[in-house]
């Protein structure tokens, strides 16, 4: 069985977290694994989220 790893690289997961990723009006909601370092800049991101390989991505479902 592999192991758990981070959504964007190879660290171990800190926690499971609610996003929201979008790209114009195509909208999904998921919940990923994220490091802590990741998790921190999705934080920091706020309300306007952050992007990564065309999608934007934030915290929570709303």
């Amino acid at each position: 069985m592999p192991s758990a790893r981070c959504l964007w690289c190879t660290d171990p997961p800190l926690s499971e977290e609610a996003v929201l990723k979008w790209r114009g009006d195509d909208r999904e909601r998921l919940t990923v694994p994220l490091c802590r370092k990741h998790l921190e800049r999705l934080r920091k991101a706020g309300e306007k989220g952050r992007e990564t390989k065309g999608w934007y991505y934030k915290l929570g479902w709303w």
